[in-house]
């Protein structure tokens, strides 16, 4: 193990890939990752060893995406199959290196209440520390009405959700990128996505809805810390003018309900522009294995111009608190509480009605 500038590292954007979902790839994504094919699939001994050569405590695990998100609407079947089927697998994989291992479990969008119900088993029964979601699920964002159930299952449950950057709408990327699109769309239009879709959620009040609801996006916050004065200014006054959902600033969703990862992005005058706009307190230590290199990602965080105590923060502490590491089952989660009790909320018509239920369930 190299010598590190602090006393823990945890990463949270570490990629795997399973056989099953890999057989529903098409051969454009198997090129693209058949160079690392090997060390994406590896989830022991040698994957543990890449982690102690570079002074990697804890790897938080989610499937390389799009996973079963590649899935049309009307495979949402067989994406539920798939879901459980490789999120077993990654726990038995996590009981073999419990304190080197953790997971966020992949979920079958395309049904969004089944979506749901998969993240409650993943936490209360394996012990999952959240859910990674690809993006748009064929063109559908987590600000559609549907997905409520999802964000409010996961606000309930006290795990947060990872927004991964796909591939945007075809439509889109026949305008924006193409042809140049293999080199745009990683580079350029990932960040544009991910960063608009959680512009989205604000703007569709999903943060008023769900005040307590996490979301965690990657590379030290996908543009928005950049745009962060113009988006506060105008999106926020747009929003009051227009009776959007959102009844507070986009700064209040960007500091109370985003966390942000260095996943990819290694350069620390990005990371203090991210950290002078919203605060050290939202911002967590990534690699984005295996596509990045864990050396390079430690002798970032060397780097940064931090105190000791800060860097300690920013290595694995924030991290630790929002994910409950430690504990097989986050210290949030209130027994009972989870989709069943969302869905018996969102039925209640009235204000009354729903506040009875929160309070008979605590």
């Amino acid at each position: 193990m190299t010598a590190k500038c602090v006393s823990r590292v945890v990463a949270l954007e570490e990629a795997f890939l399973h056989p099953r979902v890999w057989d529903l790839y098409p051969e454009s994504l198997r090129r693209r990752y058949q160079p690392i094919k090997a060390r994406l699939s590896d989830v022991g001994a040698e994957r543990v060893r890449a982690m102690d050569a570079a002074g990697i405590d804890v790897q938080v695990l989610s499937h390389v995406q799009p996973g079963v998100q590649i899935l049309a609407d009307d495979q949402a079947a067989l994406a539920v199959a798939v879901c459980r089927e490789v999120n077993d697998w990654l726990a038995d994989a996590i009981a073999s290196y419990p304190d080197r291992l953790a997971g966020f479990a992949m979920l079958p969008t395309q049904a969004p209440a089944q979506a749901a119900d998969e993240l409650e088993r993943t936490v209360r029964e394996l012990g999952f520390k959240g859910a990674l979601i690809n993006g748009h699920t064929n063109g559908r964002y987590l600000d559609d009405p549907s997905y409520d159930v999802l964000l409010g299952t996961a606000e309930a449950l006290g795990v947060p959700i990872y927004l991964h950057p796909t591939d945007p709408p075809t439509a889109i990327s026949d305008v924006y990128y193409a042809p140049f699109d293999s080199a745009l769309v990683p580079t350029w239009g990932w960040p544009v996505e991910t960063g608009t879709h959680v512009l989205r959620l604000i703007c569709a009040g999903a943060f008023d809805r769900h005040p307590n609801l996490k979301i965690v996006i990657g590379h030290l916050g996908e543009l928005l810390p950049y745009c962060f004065t113009r988006l506060n200014a105008g999106v926020t006054m747009a929003n009051w003018l227009l009776g959007a959902e959102s009844r507070n600033s986009v700064g209040h969703y960007l500091r109370n309900n985003i966390y942000m990862t260095s996943s990819g992005v290694f350069d620390v005058p990005v990371f203090d522009c991210a950290r002078s706009m919203l605060g050290l307190g939202n911002l967590m230590f990534s690699v984005d294995y295996p596509f990045q290199d864990n050396f390079t990602a430690m002798e970032f965080l060397e780097r940064c111009d931090l105190s000791a105590s800060d860097k300690e923060r920013f290595a694995h502490g924030t991290a630790e608190i929002l994910l409950g590491l430690g504990n097989q089952q986050s210290s949030r989660v209130r027994p009972g509480v989870g989709a069943a009790w969302y869905r018996l909320r969102s039925r209640a018509k009235s204000k009354l009605g729903r506040a009875l239920v929160s309070a008979l369930v605590g």
